[in-house]
């Protein structure tokens, strides 16, 4: 723990959750189930460890040869699990590390007709191009099993403990620089209580240091590369261009750094993509329409996590009833599912349903 940043460790812990979660559950599969043959792997550059260690053993552990293409970004971390996988007994004819781009790899594996499935964890725009791609050329018992991003939203209404409720949302927008899927990328709060709850969430924003992963001192650190960078800032500039601003902190000059954001919005009727980091929208709600801001949510069509934070055992049940997502969180951040306890994933444009 003292040689790797806390994010990585949390990583590593999850990776050996995965594998020993799916090894137990291959135990629960009857004596003559059959495997279906050939799975693609494709994983995400947020957890290049985690997320490409499970997938990947979920296939293996089911009978499934397994071509496994990790993102661009992150090919070293995902070539040593390989490795680490060959030496613990997984053959190599049946594990092929295939890394690269999307255009020149991911799409010509996803092609191929004698694939039986594909693991995908990703934007959903290339979720949706591998789902029409494995319609028109796989066989026709091919599956997709897909987890892609959300407009992941929390409501916070005046029972709620603002001190609590400000270090789950601190923790969920901008915990590793706002890089998971999912994160929080819209927060509701009462009308009533909002004015002296910003001022708490802004007071906390203050606490925050960026710098580097390595160091424990660091809270946010940079995102993944120039691209990124730039493509949140300019949205960042654009919103702050139309007075939309409400905090901001300040960021390193060297690297590849977002500074943490926040800015104010009516509702997620006017998110029209998701910001993949340390940026927030804030909107206020009147507690008579408290199903109409649920409706709202809903009727974007993504799915992933959703956070209440509420003293009302009444309006928790309501607004899980209501919610139309994979994962919803009580009085917690939202962040940080755990293998083999909290079932994670999305419906409608963020994905296909829970994985472990």
């Amino acid at each position: 723990a003292g040689k790797i940043p806390l994010d990585g460790v949390a990583e590593v812990r999850e990776a050996v959750d995965f594998l020993r979660y799916y090894a137990l559950e291959a135990r629960r599969l009857p004596a003559d189930a059959v495997a279906r043959g050939t799975f693609v792997c494709i994983s995400p550059w947020n957890f290049p460890l985690a997320i490409f260690t499970g997938q990947v053993a979920a296939a293996l552990v089911t009978g499934n040869a397994v071509l496994a293409k990790p993102a661009e970004q992150t090919p070293l971390i995902a070539a040593r699990a390989v490795e680490l996988l060959y030496e613990a007994g997984v053959p190599r004819d049946v594990l092929h590390f295939l890394p690269g781009d999307g255009p020149s790899v991911g799409q010509r594996l996803t092609a191929d007709p004698r694939l039986a499935g594909v693991c995908f964890t990703g934007s959903t725009q290339v979720a949706q191009a591998i789902n029409r791609q494995i319609a028109k050329t796989a066989r026709p018992d091919a599956v997709l099993i897909a987890e892609t991003g959300g407009l992941n939203a929390m409501i916070v209404d005046s029972t709620a403990l603002p001190e609590q409720a400000v270090r789950d949302i601190v923790a969920s927008a901008f915990q590793s620089a706002g890089q998971r899927c999912s994160a929080l990328r819209i927060l509701y709060v009462q009308q009533d209580v909002e004015e002296r709850f910003l001022e708490m969430l802004f007071g906390a924003m203050e606490t925050l240091e960026l710098g580097d992963p390595w160091l424990l001192s660091t809270d946010v650190g940079p995102v993944i590369d120039e691209e990124a960078r730039e493509n949140i800032a300019a949205y960042c500039r654009e919103m702050e261009g139309k007075g939309r601003l409400l905090k901001k902190l300040g960021a390193p000059a060297e690297g590849v750094f977002v500074a943490p954001h926040v800015f104010r919005l009516t509702g997620i009727e006017e998110m029209e993509r998701e910001i993949f980091g340390p940026v927030l929208h804030v909107a206020r709600f009147v507690a008579a329409q408290i199903d109409q801001v649920v409706d709202a949510i809903n009727a974007k069509g993504y799915g992933l996590t959703f956070g209440v934070h509420t003293r009302v055992d009444a309006r928790v049940q309501r607004l899980v009833e209501r919610i139309h997502v994979g994962n919803v969180y009580v009085n917690r951040n939202q962040i940080g599912a755990v293998v083999g306890s909290q079932p994670f994933g999305g419906e409608g444009l963020s994905g296909t349903g829970p994985k472990a």
